[in-house]
């Protein structure tokens, strides 16, 4: 085989390749879009539920059907089982609240209107001390045959520490709702 055949059969190939992943990315084989929406429709609501998780499952379909699979399982640990990160967002998300009382805390999700939903990825050790490293999204929680919850915010990092996550999220939550 000549190299001019050779070129030609490789290019052939990459084309193949490429028109089948398009076809399976229009077929729904990949969900590039995690966000979808944005905090300004958190005007009105006011009710939020602080979750923290390591996930425990990763979905090649997609990581906003992985995250929300994840806040809506039954088998949910209880909330002490990552206390001491749940205490050191919330403890940031307490003072926003008590500065412009604009949303407060639930204990259950079905009372929420919207999640803060913090992905624990891994910790970190600099200097001997554990500091914890994931994703913060946030999840419109709206369950209806119209409109199924759905993420509305993620942190711009894939993996940021805690307190830089929730910073991020208040400093665009104060902008989307015109605080600040």
């Amino acid at each position: 085989m000549s190299s001019a055949q050779r070129i030609l059969l490789l290019l052939g190939l990459l084309l193949i390749c490429s028109v089948l992943a398009q076809a399976q990315q229009q077929a729904g084989g990949f969900d590039d879009s995690v966000v979808t929406g944005s905090l300004r429709e958190l005007r009105d609501k006011r009710q939020v539920l602080l979750m923290v998780r390591r996930s425990a499952v990763i979905d090649s379909r997609g990581q906003s059907r992985s995250i929300l699979s994840e806040v809506y399982r039954t088998d949910a640990e209880p909330p002490q089982h990552f206390a001491r990160i749940y205490n050191t967002i919330a403890a940031r998300l307490n003072k926003y609240m008590a500065k412009y009382g604009s949303v407060s805390a639930v204990r259950d999700i079905s009372q929420a209107e919207f999640i803060i939903y913090f992905n624990l990825l891994e910790y970190r050790k600099p200097l001997g001390h554990p500091y914890p490293y994931g994703e913060m999204f946030v999840i419109l929680n709206e369950r209806s045959a119209s409109q199924p919850p759905r993420i509305i915010w993620k942190t711009r990092k894939s993996s940021m520490w805690a307190e830089d996550a929730i910073n991020e999220l208040i400093s665009d939550l104060k902008v989307a709702r015109g605080e600040g």
